[in-house]
């Protein structure tokens, strides 16, 4: 079967109210749809508590054809409910998927956020009529690099069992993945910066005055763990997924253009791997700072 896996950060997609709001919703539907995808990470759900979120992901889930709705739990009894991973910060992830596909009971894992994560993991097994195969959907930690090293030790924990995965994620740090000449598929997008968020995202300095240099342990831990980066197995172009958007000031975005949103798969799914793209269209550059990326997999 020929599954087309998607990540997406949403840009603090809550249920619309205004206008603006019932505007980019809309388009954030038609994205989805035209995406084509059969599992879905999504990031960036916002709701004040966890069933605020649930809201969110249901309604999604409707308007765009998928479900969220994963099975019940034979094991510990818990019903089956949305796919969604909650955080303290209501940010919360989760997963959408093609109604083809079939939630594996007790498959369905919920990493909410404090104390694991910044924000939150969301995993479930999908029966893809050929293997049973872990999607996941993660937001790393925004600010601080030493929890993002220790996030990735705590995901990479989710796929030790050796079943076939993929996890997308906004990792919020640079690849640590080489191209197959050995060169790092990320150029360090951070030498020549200087703004006061720079220390979110490079390694400590002793001399502040010496030149930043991209913190790539949490990629580094994962790539080590057999999380391997789509884009640098398939040595594709590079390309960015965030630096077009400007905020509510008309502000551009101090980083610049970086490729902070892949998808990471196991090692056992890399023979399926076909394609990897980022979808950039005039709709995705407008509906969200993150732009959605997808990869093509033929599952035996």
């Amino acid at each position: 079967m020929n599954v087309r896996f998607g990540t997406y950060n949403l840009y603090k997609l809550a249920i619309p109210r205004a206008r603006g709001e019932r505007n980019r919703y809309e388009q954030v539907v038609r994205i989805i749809r035209t995406m084509g995808v059969h599992v879905l990470a999504v990031q960036e759900i916002i709701g004040a508590e966890p069933d605020d979120g649930a809201k969110v992901l249901w309604q999604l889930a409707d308007d765009t054809g998928l479900t969220c709705t994963t099975a019940p739990d034979p094991t510990t009894g818990t019903p089956a409910g949305p796919a969604l991973a909650s955080s303290q910060h209501h940010f919360h992830t989760g997963l959408l998927w093609h109604p083809d596909l079939t939630a594996v009971p007790g498959g369905w894992r919920a990493y909410n956020g404090s104390p694991d994560f910044w924000h939150s993991l969301a995993t479930l097994v999908l029966d893809t009529s050929g293997p049973q195969v872990k999607f996941a959907s993660f937001h790393a930690d925004p600010f601080r690099p030493d929890w993002r090293y220790n996030e990735a030790r705590r995901v990479t924990s989710a796929f030790r069992a050796g079943v076939p995965g993929a996890i997308g994620a906004d990792w919020n740090a640079i690849s640590a993945d080489h191209r197959t000449d050995g060169t790092l598929f990320d150029d360090d997008p951070y030498t020549a910066q200087d703004h006061i968020d720079l220390e979110y995202q490079v390694e400590w300095r002793d001399d502040p005055t010496a030149p930043p240099k991209a913190d790539r342990r949490a990629s580094e831990v994962l790539r080590r763990g057999g999380l391997l980066d789509t884009a640098a197995v398939l040595d594709v172009p590079w390309e960015p997924t965030t630096g077009h958007w400007t905020d509510g000031q008309g502000d551009p975005d101090r980083w610049g253009p970086r490729r902070i949103d892949t998808i990471r798969i196991t090692e056992r799914l890399v023979p399926a791997l076909r394609a990897h793209r980022t979808v950039r269209t005039p709709d995705t550059l407008a509906a969200s700072d993150h732009l959605p990326v997808v990869v093509d997999l033929a599952l035996p």
